[in-house]
């Protein structure tokens, strides 16, 4: 019955045939082309929270920026919600952006001059949403993540942790249709770190889909689906269909272990 429920569930994001090309062929370039993605393609349906693993330049980073409207593929299409990102420019990708997406990175990119209310809050003030709602809507975001009792606070007053969770709630609290996590844990202790796995996951039960790269299995493991990549080219995924999380992650660490030694010794 879960597994059908997954399937009756729309996409929320599709990546078909994408590749990507660095640098110019011919001999007056000097002929220097690197294949960072070569015809990936994939689908992560609504509500889902999946990870993305492989080796050091494998190209796990080139796709979460193609993901992010960063960088474009150099061919292939991108689909959000419906809509084919990689035929946006100007306005419309500039509201896209602001409007869909939500980002979480490595370090939490907060505000150093505003309290974590403030920063927050400038996700929703962005958008130009009603004065009278602010306080309510990052009140409860906060509390989905228990930060409430530092909203007053700046960067410099919370832990890792905290700033990360911070950040989550600034990511989320527009309700973008994808959640992007670059290394969200990589910063961080185990405590603070296990504390931030624990916020994504109520957030992905709350509806949010989630979108991590992650060289760390630990973290993998609060995935629903693990999407592995090597030389550019999908390798296979895994999927955690209810297994508990101990077990998830003895299967993760079997699957990286056979992608490359880099890999193996980072999980």
């Amino acid at each position: 019955m879960e597994g059908m429920h997954v399937r009756q569930r729309r996409a929320m994001v599709e990546v078909r045939q994408v590749s990507k090309r660095y640098g110019t062929a011919g001999r007056r370039a000097g002929g220097c082309v690197t294949q960072a993605l070569d015809r990936v393609s994939f689908t992560v349906a609504e509500g889902e929270f999946v990870g993305i693993m492989g080796p050091s330049g494998s190209g796990k980073s080139t796709l979460l920026n193609c993901l992010a409207t960063i960088d474009a593929p150099t061919s292939g299409s991108i689909s959000i919600g419906g809509v084919d990102i990689t035929q946006l420019a100007g306005k419309q990708l500039s509201r896209f952006r602001r409007d869909d997406l939500g980002f979480i990175f490595q370090d939490a990119n907060l505000l150093d001059t505003l309290t974590a209310f403030e920063n927050i809050a400038l996700a929703l003030t962005i958008q130009k949403a009603p004065a009278r709602e602010i306080e309510a809507r990052v009140t409860a975001a906060a509390c989905q993540l228990g930060i409430e009792d530092v909203l007053g606070k700046y960067p410099y007053q919370l832990s890792g942790g905290q700033r990360q969770r911070v950040a989550a709630a600034r990511a989320t609290i527009t309700h973008p249709k994808l959640v992007l996590a670059d290394e969200p844990t990589g910063a961080l202790d185990s405590k603070s770190a296990r504390q931030l796995l624990g916020s994504l996951e109520v957030l992905n039960e709350a509806g949010a889909t989630i979108f991590m790269v992650t060289h760390d299995a630990t973290s993998a493991s609060y995935c629903e689906r693990i999407i592995l990549i090597r030389d550019g080219a999908l390798a296979g995924e895994l999927r955690r269909a209810g297994a508990p999380r101990g077990e998830f992650y003895r299967r993760i660490v079997e699957a990286v272990t056979g992608m490359g030694e880099g890999m193996a010794d980072a999980c």
